[in-house]
């Protein structure tokens, strides 16, 4: 069904913000339900509100972060001149300080 032309335009994470507090609601009422002592109940409930917290923050940080412009730098493209490897080749290893072994 095709939205009026006057309601408001949420974002799209309100949505998964609102299951994430329904979820937060639910788990708990279960855990009660099914014989869970309270403690355990109010632990799962905490635990959940602060993931779901942390993901609301997280995805206004990156929604912030998407709309301010690029720098021009990050546009400029790789600066150096080695030529990008074949899509099959392996990385070297790292050597952790080490000179890499040759063989002849």
């Amino acid at each position: 069904m095709p939205r009026p032309a006057h309601a408001p335009v949420r974002p799209p994470e309100d949505d998964l913000l609102r299951w994430a507090a329904f979820g937060c609601l639910l788990a708990p009422a279960v855990l009660l339900w099914r014989g869970a002592p309270f403690l355990t109940a109010a632990g799962v409930a905490c635990g959940l509100a602060a993931v779901a917290a942390a993901s609301r923050m997280l995805i206004r940080r990156s929604r912030r972060l998407a709309a301010l412009p690029r720098p021009r730098h990050l546009d400029a493209g790789p600066r150096s001149s080695a030529p990008a490897p074949s899509p099959g080749a392996s990385a070297p290893l790292p050597t952790r300080g080490r000179a890499p072994r040759r063989t002849p």
